[in-house]
């Protein structure tokens, strides 16, 4: 390998790497990214993968010879990093398992695996992908919803759903449910579950308008677009059938309302204890939130337009789940609550459902002790002075 290119792309490439990469891996190659060199291409080739999750990112350089190898992820950015100049040299002999880095006058030394195992990204056929596009949307209003027990795996994935009308998704963690729609070009007519974790890897990595072809190799899903390929293994089972959900609840009355003033007074009213409790209290066309601390309370009220029903009653709901919600949501907003008091909110492009939580005990009132008298001390009898004996006549 001898290969002088821009340091800060290849930086950036290694960086984005270096976060799949495990670092604790029991495999040494596992903890690495694999260079290969294409002297018919013109490309150098990173990739890295957790087993889980792989990215293949390819760069255009100029190079003689075909090579392989394979350096500790972490440590191939941390270089980079602090080599200084705009290009850098990677250069090895072939044989030796030593890759040199040269940036201005400074120079690394790094010992290599040899490419051996390391595991090969699968590739869809043409014809079997879809256009799809959107994806940090799509992971920002679903991603929110799913769980983090790890004892509950499906939970952990957001359930992608090609459909007639383009893309949908889908998060559950047995609280709260949210359902999204994504890109209407993507069709289809297959549900697949993709770990949140990968989810959130991908939409760290591109834009909204970015457009990637996607489609099923094996077991993984890969997206991919021009020297990008992100791999991520799909997880089977069966997830809650969030549309029959949605079919079935009833609300009692709905409401016309912002998400911004919904998220606004939810903050305002959270600040005495953000991981607690709200109740929400429905008088017409006015809602009061209040929430209770040990500090203190709060409570502010939010009016709105009432839609259908007779707006009344109080119902609680969790603050982080109904926060994180308002978080990923925006515009004009229906607000309804169904039958045990769950809440639902629909957007334009989002519904969310959140189930109601059981109004918390009052702390009991302390009993005030009556102070008690002090006791009487009891008097001090005198002591009988003992009778003198008379003297017989």
């Amino acid at each position: 390998m001898n290969i002088t290119m821009n340091r800060a792309e290849l930086l950036s490439t290694a960086q984005r790497a270096a976060a799949i990469a495990p670092a604790d891996s029991p495999l040494e190659s596992l903890r690495g990214t694999l260079l290969e060199a294409n002297a018919a291409t013109g490309t150098l080739t990173l990739t890295a993968t957790n087993l889980e999750t792989a990215l293949e990112q390819s760069l255009s350089c100029p190079t003689a010879e075909d090579d392989a190898l394979v350096v500790d992820a972490k440590l191939l950015a941390g270089m980079l990093e602090r080599l200084p100049g705009d290009t850098v040299e990677l250069k090895r002999t072939p044989g030796v398992p030593v890759l040199s880095l040269r940036g201005g006058q400074t120079g690394y030394d790094i010992a290599i695996w040899e490419r051996g195992s390391f595991p090969k990204l699968e590739i869809p056929f043409p014809e079997d992908t879809v256009k799809l596009s959107g994806i940090p949307s799509m992971a920002r209003h679903t991603m929110f919803a799913t769980a983090e027990d790890k004892d509950k795996p499906l939970m952990r994935c957001v359930n992608l759903m090609f459909t007639q009308k383009g893309l949908k998704g889908a998060g559950y963690n047995g609280r709260c449910m949210v359902t999204a729609q994504g890109d209407d070009k993507s069709t289809g007519n297959i549900n697949l579950l993709l770990p949140a974790s990968s989810l959130e890897k991908l939409a760290a990595l591109c834009k909204d308008e970015d457009e990637f072809y996607v489609g099923i190799a094996g077991k993984n899903l890969v997206f991919m677009r021009q020297g990008f390929k992100l791999s991520t293994r799909l997880m089977e089972g069966d997830y809650m059938d969030t549309d029959r959900l949605m079919n079935n609840i009833r609300n009692q009355f709905t409401v016309l309302t912002d998400v911004a003033d919904l998220r606004r007074t939810l903050k305002t009213v959270a600040a005495v204890d953000p991981k607690g409790r709200v109740k929400l209290a429905f008088d017409g066309g006015r809602i009061t939130f209040s929430c209770q601390g040990e500090q203190g309370s709060a409570s502010e009220c939010l009016d709105t337009a009432p839609l259908t029903g007779i707006p009344r009653g109080e119902y609680w709901y969790l603050i982080p789940d109904l926060t994180a919600c308002l978080r990923s949501l925006s515009g004009t907003a229906t607000l309804g609550i169904a039958q045990a008091g769950m809440l639902d909110l629909s957007t334009e492009h989002a519904y969310y459902m959140q189930t109601a939580m059981r109004e918390p005990a009052a702390a009991p009132t302390p009993v005030q002790e009556t102070p008690k008298a002090a006791p009487k001390k009891a008097a001090k009898k005198k002591a009988a002075k003992p009778k003198t004996a008379k003297k017989a006549a």
